[in-house]
């Protein structure tokens, strides 16, 4: 009996020993894969991925610079269009349809609204002075108005454009004042006397533009998406006043009539008196967006670029030297496009929209210009696309305007409130 128990009981023994052995070897199995797991995460995170972030549009929290929200302005229902900062920084004024808002910077007031567009506003800048403003709406009937800053009387208006401005700038000595159409015509008015001037000092820069997107409000509560087709994107250079560089405005249109500029994606900057444009062309779409550096040495475009397998930065922003004309670095960013860039005042700092990348959230990029690096990305945490951004003259303080009438202001070092 003894016998047949202890023969019954080895094979029990047996299975059970098997069953742990396999259970024992199951649970290493799983802790080496674990552990090789969390090994190659931190490869990856810690040292490839680090490695790459000088040609990645995207940012490692820890790798990015920190920025702070500072205030929110509101222009109910309104699409906003332009955003301009005083010299001084203590003012910013908001186009918003047909509508001027002004606010202080740093208590938040806002101190006037300007009516006197029937239409949608399409340009604002101020005077180096920062006494005046100027702007212009889409009405081909509407002049240009010169405002007082510190009251917004009217002080004068200014005709002469058959077709409506796009876009105004002040010449650094304020005596002068430079009006684009779409269609890519200047105007150059003496702001003392109101006289259209013949002669037109500084360099251009034109791209061509299928399409300019906008809002028309057809009541109190409504308003739908109008485009203009054919619109050139036209871009002065301030800084120069070189008795030498002077243009008119037929020999600016010239440029236009060129076959050379017929192409979409094509950029013309005027080099100066009895020279031949010089023609740029590394964009493969419509530039959306241009503009000068303040010191006028580099002209930024962007766009979209062409369509790569496994690639998600669909975005491109191009650096081009003036005098050249030869490309000095290109960003690619997240997104289907980039519609908006504007430098600082100090021309070492880029900031552009990436909304067309992420579908809630709308996101700024913010990059350093000395080393063609992106440093921060700032999230808006609002659904409205992104319309203009301009920095104030601090080099810190970005405005950004969307479609939805919100006007936010950041701080991209997140030092000014520390």
């Amino acid at each position: 009996m003894y016998l047949i128990r202890r023969i019954s009981k080895y094979p029990l023994e047996y299975a059970r020993s098997k069953r742990k052995k396999r259970y024992w070897l199951l649970i290493w199995f799983v802790s080496a894969f674990a552990v090789c797991d969390v090994l190659i995460l931190f490869v990856l995170f810690k040292i490839f991925l680090p490695m790459l972030l000088n040609t990645t549009p995207y940012l490692l929290p820890e790798h990015a610079q920190e920025y702070t929200h500072l205030a929110t302005f509101t222009a109910p229902g309104q699409h906003v269009t332009t955003l301009a900062f005083t010299p001084d920084g203590k003012t910013l004024a908001c186009a918003a349809y047909n509508e001027i808002l002004l606010w202080d910077v740093k208590t938040g007031n806002q101190l006037y609204t300007v009516n006197e567009f029937s239409d949608y506003v399409t340009a604002l800048t101020f005077s180096p002075d920062g006494m005046s403003f100027a702007s212009s709406s889409k009405s081909n009937q509407s002049p240009i108005i010169l405002c007082d800053t510190v009251t917004g009387q009217v002080k004068s208006y200014l005709s002469g454009h058959t077709s409506w401005i796009a876009t105004l700038n002040f010449s650094p000595s304020g005596d002068t004042l430079i009006g684009a159409s779409p269609d890519g015509m200047i105007i150059a008015w003496d702001t003392d006397t109101g006289n259209i001037q013949q002669r037109i000092l500084g360099r251009f820069a034109f791209a061509r533009r299928t399409t300019l997107a906008f809002f028309r409000r057809t009541s109190p509560t409504y308003s739908h998406l109008e485009s203009i087709k054919g619109h050139i994107l036209t871009r002065w250079n301030r800084v120069f006043e070189d008795t030498n560089l002077v243009n008119t405005s037929e020999s600016l249109v010239s440029i236009l009539k060129s076959k050379m500029f017929e192409d979409d994606g094509i950029i013309a900057i005027t080099p100066g008196p009895n020279l031949l444009p010089i023609y740029l062309s590394s964009h493969i779409y419509p530039v959306q967006a241009l503009e000068f550096s303040p010191d006028g040495k580099t002209l930024a475009s962007s766009s979209r670029s062409e369509y790569q397998p496994f690639d998600i930065t669909a975005g491109i922003i191009h650096l081009w030297d003036v005098d050249t004309g030869l490309s000095t670095s290109t960003l690619k960013t997240p997104g289907r496009r980039v519609d908006t860039i504007a430098f600082s005042s100090d021309g070492k700092t880029l900031a552009s929209d990436g909304s067309k990348r992420w579908k809630g959230s709308r996101k700024i990029l913010i990059w350093d210009l000395t080393t063609h690096r992106l440093i921060s990305m700032i999230d808006t945490d609002s659904w409205g696309e992104i319309t203009v951004l301009t920095f104030a003259p601090d080099n810190v303080t970005l405005a950004s305007g969307n479609d939805r009438g919100k006007v936010d202001l950041w701080d991209i070092t997140s030092q000014i409130r520390k």
